[in-house]
């Protein structure tokens, strides 16, 4: 019964180590977008984003990639 225990725990700490550590390299994962400021899209520049945030920039209008224009990377 200690074997079961003692393995079914390990299994425990070893599920939690691998999501522990899929999820910190999810954190870590950057993308480019264009971004558009709300209000002034004349002001359009590339910026390096984490990939947490990406759905937030596109929902405003920003768009994954270089921008057509040629902003600058910020």
């Amino acid at each position: 019964m200690k074997k079961v225990i003692f393995i079914i725990t390990l299994l425990c700490v070893c599920c939690v180590m691998t999501s522990s550590s899929t999820e910190a390299k999810a954190q870590n994962e950057k993308i480019t977008i264009c971004h558009i400021p709300p209000g002034n899209p004349e002001n359009s520049h590339e910026i390096t984003v984490s990939i947490n945030a990406l759905n937030a920039h596109l929902a405003h209008g920003d768009t994954i990639g270089k921008c057509n224009g040629g902003g600058e990377e910020k």
